[in-house]
């Protein structure tokens, strides 16, 4: 995305955040922006820093803000405003509201950044939060993933943003959360269009995946069962999606590595973390989260001997915060795992499709969102090389799919 999208930030955007975020008393002298991310860092939008001088009580002093910008009208289609637009509302009314029902029974804010400014007018989309990399934070390797430390620093973050959707859901017994919020009105994969649906999107990847399997060795059985789901996996991912009490609350929908920031103590030990990019938020079983996250993120062997341990730290996570605020904790630990089970395979599909891009290395890189047929072409030649040249490939594949055989939902 060229540097033309930042021509929407202007001085008035930028003092507006800087009274949104230090107070009426703040004066604006000057700002200047720097490119933040890479091409293949997975955004949709363009995202630059913010660096701000600023005046407060005679005093010179600076803060930083990240600015996302939404594509330009020429660049952009339908999913990218709606994608856009979920996030800021999820910012905008979201957030406050589970917060306010935390506040009420005395726990903390919810760890996402401060959103300082948002804009949803049209050709000037765009939204500016606090710079955590400023305030320490950072973000792990994706092609390594996580280890224990920080899978259950996150497991414990995302079961308090769904018991605060819980508790939020139980104040309001009349009106569905679905119908309270823009933006989880809209499921963005039914809204994808980018050259096809999103059912076409993922066939596709299905058909990369059959040859990779078949190029790694061993997966008859893989193989075959993709053969046989290609015809009516839209059908079956939907199925993953259908809401059913207790576990159909807020989810964050994208819990993947570059969605997460972490802070470290001096000992470099994780103590918090902070979730990003909200534009995949929906209501559906808290497990989608948890399958994302776990398959994704985490390597076999620290995800499959420590599984009962994080499911279990979740579940003290959600049941804390259910309990502060006087409500039952609706689902047994036994209830929780059975769930995590039931959502295999939104977790596995998401695996096939998206390990082969966590892994990749600089020289790997494709862009994955570019046209259609050169897309569906590079994306398959990419693949199947990367299992002879990137060592983290098969290993990272063969022990999701190796789990899923054991729990039958690869058969």
């Amino acid at each position: 995305m060229s540097e033309a999208a930042l021509n929407v930030v202007t001085d008035e955007v930028v003092r507006a955040a800087l009274v949104s975020d230090r107070g009426s008393q703040a004066t604006l002298v000057s700002w200047a922006s720097e490119t933040f991310t890479s091409k293949f860092d997975g955004a949709t939008s363009a995202i630059y820093n913010i660096r701000t001088q600023y005046s407060l009580a005679g005093q010179a002093r600076e803060v930083s803000y990240v600015v996302k910008i939404s594509p330009s009208r020429a660049q952009q289609n339908d999913f990218f405003s709606i994608i856009f637009a979920k996030e800021c509302n999820f910012y905008a009314e979201v957030i406050p509201a589970l917060n306010s029902v935390l506040a009420g029974i005395g726990q903390r804010p919810l760890d996402f950044p401060k959103c300082v400014y948002y804009s949803l007018e049209t050709g000037k989309e765009m939204i500016l939060l606090e710079n955590l990399r400023e305030k320490g934070y950072k973000m792990e390797s994706r092609r390594l993933g996580i280890d224990t430390a920080h899978t259950t620093l996150v497991l414990k973050e995302l079961g308090r943003l769904h018991a605060a959707s819980a508790l939020l859901q139980t104040n309001t017994p009349d009106q569905d959360l679905t119908d309270k919020f823009d933006c989880l009105k809209k499921e963005w994969t039914r809204e994808f269009n980018l050259g096809c649906d999103f059912g076409a999107f993922v066939d596709d990847y299905l058909d990369s995946a059959i040859e990779m399997f078949k190029k790694i060795g061993g997966c008859d059985t893989v193989v075959e069962w993709i053969k046989r789901i290609k015809p009516q996996v839209w059908d079956m991912y939907e199925q993953q999606l259908v809401k059913k009490p207790p576990f159909a609350l807020i989810t964050h929908g994208d819990c993947w590595i570059n969605n997460l920031l972490f802070r470290y103590d001096e000992s470099n030990n994780p103590v918090e973390v902070k979730l990003l990019d909200l534009q995949g938020c929906r209501k559906a079983s808290l497990a989608t989260d948890l399958q994302h996250l776990l398959n994704l993120n985490v390597t076999g062997p620290i995800r499959r001997p420590n599984l009962n341990n994080f499911l279990a730290a979740y579940h003290t996570s959600f049941s804390a915060i259910m309990q502060a605020g006087g409500s039952t904790v609706p689902f047994s630990l036994e209830e929780l795992r059975q769930e995590y089970i039931a959502r295999g395979f939104y977790g596995v599909l998401y695996s096939i499709m998206w390990l082969p891009n966590m892994v990749r290395r600089p020289e790997d890189m494709i862009d994955i969102l570019g046209n259609k047929e050169d897309r569906k072409i590079s994306e398959r030649n990419n693949v199947l090389q990367m299992v002879d040249r990137n060592p983290l490939l098969k290993p990272r594949l063969l022990s999701v799919v190796e789990e899923w055989v054991e729990h039958g939902v690869i058969s």
